[in-house]
């Protein structure tokens, strides 16, 4: 029996660029394309989670460490033939811990300086475009805008967001 290709699909990915001391937070993937590269820590979203949770849980997740999003500073978006894939990037405050990676998805996770970041070559070229412009301070920031209340039967400030 013939196997049936796999329906395209839409995915939300988020990922984080927390900054401690200079240094930018990345990870090394245990797969996927960037396998034994290194990526900013994050993944897709759960049903039922806005981006800004998302971002902050993978974080945690993937590399013990604690940040608070701060706002959206990219938006990469591709396609293939699997599907649209869409991917956020968050600037993040850093707040506590030491980074380690999950063991499973992250075989390493630590703090890397920018220009580390750009001599090495197990780093993704989208980690080194956004460092860049965080370091560089070429990274505007779409913040929460906390003035805005989407007046909708059920609708939450936890559930409806924006950021501009």
């Amino acid at each position: 029996m013939s196997e049936q290709p796999r329906k395209p699909r839409n995915t939300t990915g988020v990922g984080g660029a927390v900054v401690r001391d200079n240094e930018l937070l990345v990870v090394r993937m245990t797969y996927g394309p960037s396998q034994g590269r290194y990526m900013l820590p994050g993944g897709l979203l759960d049903p039922g989670e806005t981006a800004d949770v998302a971002v902050a849980r993978e974080v945690r997740e993937e590399t013990s460490i604690e940040a608070v999003p701060q706002g959206i500073i990219g938006v990469r978006c591709r396609y293939t033939e699997r599907g649209t894939d869409t991917y956020l990037i968050w600037q993040m405050d850093y707040l506590s811990g030491e980074p380690e990676g999950d063991g499973r998805e992250i075989e390493h996770a630590r703090f890397m300086t920018l220009e580390e970041i750009e001599q090495r070559d197990d780093v993704v070229y989208l980690v080194s475009y956004v460092a860049g412009k965080v370091f560089n301070g070429g990274a505007d920031v779409l913040e929460y805008k906390t003035d805005y209340e989407y007046l909708m039967p059920g609708a939450t400030p936890d559930s409806w967001k924006l950021f501009m």
